[in-house]
């Protein structure tokens, strides 16, 4: 494959030609990768045929390695860009219809861009994930006794906290449907995810949860769970656990970490 230097400010990227071909029967329309998610079959290997339209006439692609969701969430607790091409070429003028490009993935989980010119010189980029399905991930997670302290910021359309949280746990998820996908109303079930919760404190095992959540849109959940809270008797010396059910927010684990850190843990 041809290799150019195609700069996408402020940033350059060394990316792959991909050849014009005709299209097949799997052909998945280009526009569906605004999405942002492709499922692979067989990871590495995994062949995508994209119909780009008959007004396309160059298109690139540059593939990095990524990490699961899982690994990254672990690993962090221990671009409105324009496209400027420098040279173009015109579609081969022959009688076959050659419309599509075929992507074959390099990596088991890579996040791909893919930029397409037209006839026109205009280009647009596509920025998506690729590879298996993923079902694991963490999360910070709010009871309802402290929605008071949330607010919605309507210019990044998310919640956050007013004020710390007097009560925050961090959640292990396992979602029944794909982490990275945003599923209809009619597959519903695909956005629940069942749920183990852990107090954020010096002493985590005084309140530990189990509990079932559900996806509302990226970053939020909500989720009721049952907790388990640790007591003490003065006068009996004696101990145990009381159980109560719950009903919360689940945020991004970067919730967490800021937390964390203001408070210095």
């Amino acid at each position: 494959m041809k290799k150019i230097f195609i700069a996408i400010l402020p940033f350059v990227i060394y990316a792959k030609e991909l050849p014009l071909i005709e299209c097949n029967s799997n052909a998945i329309d280009i526009d569906k990768l605004k999405s942002e998610r492709l499922i692979s079959p067989y990871a590495q290997g995994s062949e995508f045929y994209f119909k780009v339209g008959d007004k396309i006439t160059r298109v690139f692609i540059d593939e990095k390695p990524r990490i699961s969701q899982i690994s990254k969430d672990l690993l962090n607790l221990i671009q409105s860009s324009i496209p400027i091409i420098f040279s173009s070429k015109s579609l081969d003028e022959n009688n076959s219809i050659k419309e599509c490009v075929l992507y074959k993935q390099s990596f088991k989980r890579a996040s791909v861009q893919l930029l397409t010119i037209d006839n026109k010189n205009n280009s647009t980029l596509y920025n998506f994930k690729v590879g298996d399905i993923e079902h694991l991930y963490l999360s910070s997670d709010i009871p309802i006794t402290n929605i008071k302290k949330l607010s919605y910021n309507q210019d990044t359309q998310t919640l956050y906290e007013k004020e710390e949280p007097s009560s925050l746990y961090l959640g292990v998820n396992y979602k029944l449907g794909d982490i990275y996908t945003n599923y209809p109303i009619d597959e519903f079930y695909n956005d629940l995810s069942l749920k183990a919760m852990i107090k954020v404190s010096d002493k985590p095992t005084e309140s530990m949860g189990l509990g079932v959540g559900y996806h509302l849109t990226d970053g939020i959940e909500i989720f009721m769970a049952k907790v388990w809270t640790k007591y003490s008797n003065i006068e009996t010396k004696g101990s145990g656990y009381t159980p109560t059910t719950t009903y919360g927010f689940s945020f991004d684990l970067n919730r967490v970490l800021e937390w964390l850190q203001s408070q210095k843990l």
